[in-house]
């Protein structure tokens, strides 16, 4: 009888030890799951904030070279704006590429050159709170910061300067 009994508490016991241990696995496996939730939620968030930053200076640079002609840029005033002039010929008629800052944010108007500036018809890029481009011999510097006032400054020397 004492043998049977000893033999029912250690039975009791080993289903007791593998309760605990297969209860500490599911704690430790939603440990790991939550971790590696905020590991992932951290990362993009530092990759979304470090893209937003290469993105406002790396967009205007890639504007300013593609366009890069002899007069296709200028900085002008605009509607009491200063703007990014950045102008083309296709086809015979004369157009003319704006990148400015309007309403927190950096904008960019594609229209025949003609056209009246209206700040408020171009497209939004990125958040900017400042754009101020400076044009002196072949060298545009331009003067910026980003939607949280972090700022940049971008030099691009035009090779086809007039």
């Amino acid at each position: 009888m004492k043998a049977r009994k000893r033999r029912s508490i250690q039975h009791s016991m080993q289903g007791i030890f593998v309760f605990l241990l297969l209860g500490m696995f599911a704690v430790m496996s939603t440990l790991m799951v939550l971790l590696g939730a905020q590991m992932y939620h951290n990362t993009v968030d530092q990759t979304a904030e470090n893209n937003e930053d290469r993105m406002l200076s790396a967009y205007v640079r890639s504007m300013v070279r593609a366009q890069d002609a002899a007069g296709a840029v200028a900085v002008e005033e605009q509607a009491g704006l200063k703007t990014l002039a950045l102008h083309e010929s296709l086809e015979g008629e004369e157009y003319v590429t704006w990148l400015y800052c309007y309403d927190n944010q950096l904008y960019e108007q594609f229209t025949s050159l003609g056209h009246d500036f209206e700040p408020e018809a171009g497209t939004a890029i990125c958040p900017a709170t400042s754009f101020d481009p400076q044009l002196e011999n072949d060298l545009l510097t331009v003067n910026m910061a980003d939607g949280t006032g972090e700022r940049f400054l971008v030099q691009v020397a035009l090779r086809c300067a007039q």
